[in-house]
Parts: C-alpha cells; sequence; structure tokens
C-alpha cells in the first residue's frame, strides 16, 4: 500500500481500514503463488532468540504493542520482512512483499510463543495452518489472529479486545492513526477498533503454552483477558523449547544429517522427532537427551560446515 496520508472519517478512510478490497485481494494472491513458486520462504540464518511454550496471550499482546507506530522503510521493506525471509520477484531483495502476516509471525516467535501459529508471510496459508489443527472457528479470544476477506487470504490482525459488536486490534501492513488527526494508508502498525461483521472470515487461535482458548463449535461470542482464556477445552501441549532451534528447524537438522525415514517438518513434537533429535545427537557424539542444547548446536553447526 502507498504511504499517502488521508482524512478520517472518509469513505476511502473506512474502505482500506480492513484492507479487503479487490486489489489487496489480487496482491494476496500473487504472494501465495510466489511463496507457493520458491517452496516457502526461509530465514537466512536461525533466529537464536525465539522459543515455545512459555508464552501466553499476554506476552503475545506485548510484543505486538511494542511495534506500534512502526513505520515501513520504501515499499513494503519491514524488519519484519527481514526476519522471515525473501520472497523472489519483489523489490528491496525479495523483502518488499505485503507483510501484514510477517509482521504476527514476528509477534508470536519474539514473545515466546514459536510454533504455536503459522510462520508465513500468505494470510491464506496462515488460515489453512489453523484449519488443519481444528483451531479456526468464528469466536474470537485475546490472543487470536483475525483474518478478513474471501477465504481469510487478505488481510491478518492480532485481536487484543473482544467486545459484542467489534473487537480491537493490532495489525502491520495496515491503516490507521496514532493521534488520532493524520490517518495512514496502510505503511505500517496500528492498534484500532474494528466492526464484527461479514468482512471477518474468522479467528485463527494460537496454541500457546500458558493454555488458550480453543475453537468454539457454537460461535457464541465470547472475551477472554490476556493469559485468561475462557474455560474451554484444554489446549494441546507442545514440548517446551530450547532457545535454540524451533522444532521444525531441530526436523529439518536431522534430516539434513541423512535419517530414513525422513522426518514431517512440520513443527509438531512428537515421539518421531524426538526419537529422531536423539540419533542426531548419538551421531554428532552429544549427550542423547533429546534436547537441543548449546553443545547440540555447537557440534551440529561443526558437522555442517
Amino acid at each position: 500500500m502507498s504511504e499517502q496520508a488521508i482524512a478520517p472519517g472518509t469513505e476511502e478512510e473506512h474502505a482500506v481500514v480492513l484492507e479487503d478490497d479487490q486489489h489487496d485481494q489480487e496482491r494476496m494472491e500473487e504472494l501465495e503463488r510466489r511463496i507457493s513458486e520458491q517452496g516457502g520462504v526461509t530465514p537466512e540464518v536461525p533466529d537464536p532468540a525465539t522459543r515455545g511454550a512459555f508464552g501466553s496471550p499476554a506476552t503475545m499482546v506485548a510484543e505486538a504493542k511494542k511495534h506500534i507506530a512502526y513505520r515501513e522503510t520504501g515499499t513494503n521493506d519491514t524488519k519484519f520482512n527481514r526476519w522471515l525471509g525473501a520472497i523472489g520477484g519483489y523489490p528491496h531483495d525479495g523483502f518488499g512483499y505485503p507483510w501484514c502476516h510477517a509482521f504476527v509471525s514476528f509477534c508470536l516467535w519474539h514473545s515466546d510463543n514459536a510454533e504455536t501459529g503459522p510462520r508465513t508471510a500468505g494470510c491464506q496459508s496462515g488460515v489453512g495452518w489453523f484449519q488443519q489443527r481444528g483451531r479456526f472457528s468464528s469466536t474470537p479470544h485475546v490472543g487470536d489472529l483475525v483474518y478478513y476477506g474471501p477465504n481469510g487470504g487478505t488481510h491478518v490482525e492480532l485481536v487484543i479486545g473482544v467486545s459484542a459488536d467489534s473487537i480491537q486490534t493490532i495489525g502491520g501492513n495496515t491503516s490507521g492513526s496514532v493521534d488520532g488527526t493524520t490517518f495512514f494508508n496502510g505503511d505500517g502498525v496500528y492498534q484500532k477498533t474494528v466492526k464484527r461483521t461479514s468482512r471477518i472470515h474468522g479467528y485463527g487461535h494460537p496454541d500457546y503454552g500458558s493454555g488458550s482458548a480453543s475453537p468454539d463449535p457454537t460461535g457464541s461470542a465470547t472475551s477472554s483477558a490476556p493469559g485468561k482464556p475462557p474455560a474451554t477445552k484444554a489446549a494441546k501441549k507442545v514440548k517446551p523449547m530450547t532457545t535454540v532451534r524451533s522444532i521444525r528447524q531441530q526436523q529439518e537438522a536431522v534430516n539434513q544429517l541423512g535419517h530414513t525415514p525422513a522426518l514431517d517438518a512440520d513443527g509438531e513434537w512428537g515421539p518421531k522427532t524426538e526419537a529422531g533429535v536423539k540419533w542426531l545427537q548419538k551421531k554428532l557424539g552429544a549427550g542423547a537427551d533429546g534436547e537441543w542444547g548449546a553443545e547440540t548446536e555447537r557440534l551440529f553447526a561443526a558437522f555442517a560446515k
């Protein structure tokens, strides 16, 4: 989107608040196509500052609030895209692509919630991630990701508050204002209130390690305070992760060393992944405890050179 300032309360401002017009649908479809063509988005180096299963909706909201008023440099060039990875065909060496999902993924990974939601640039991919895990519904909770437009493929934001007829959100690559006077069109991170209308496709529920809301099959309007989800079905726990590598990165490393059969690099911890990590540790001469710590990382880095 452009960086032009627009007057608050106008039809133009109202139309872009939810980023679901035809232009945005087309640019997000193009983004999904390019991601598919290159086989996903992979960062150039592992992010050592991330871990999962230690965070909560509260830590997610706190992380997102740190970035309010951040604005892109150039066309869609942001620190969030540079963290996520380059996508061929976009300006700024492949980092100038739509970044609404890169923002929420960045916040998950930097709030001790790595792997609890999708790490992607595409909104349609994000919806699919939640649907495959049975964690997508029409009921919002604090800490959820709200998806807009046809099939949820046009825009995404973080839910930070819920009322009967609206939600409060923080979103990136979106329109908004910091001072309530000057509104900017799609260039930054802003907090706002959004009416709960048919423009909202649904809500993805990250599997927060501290417990999180599970999809409500009744679709009733409920809300929760950060860190205090409603008393719904208990969320599936994931293995506490080290601060060295995400579960998916551990699976990829095991496969890189030739483990057979190859692990599914799906970011899910289970007996096969644990056995694979222990196999890798034995191969490298590390203590085979299934925990990827500093020693395992050092030995793997030396072996992989």
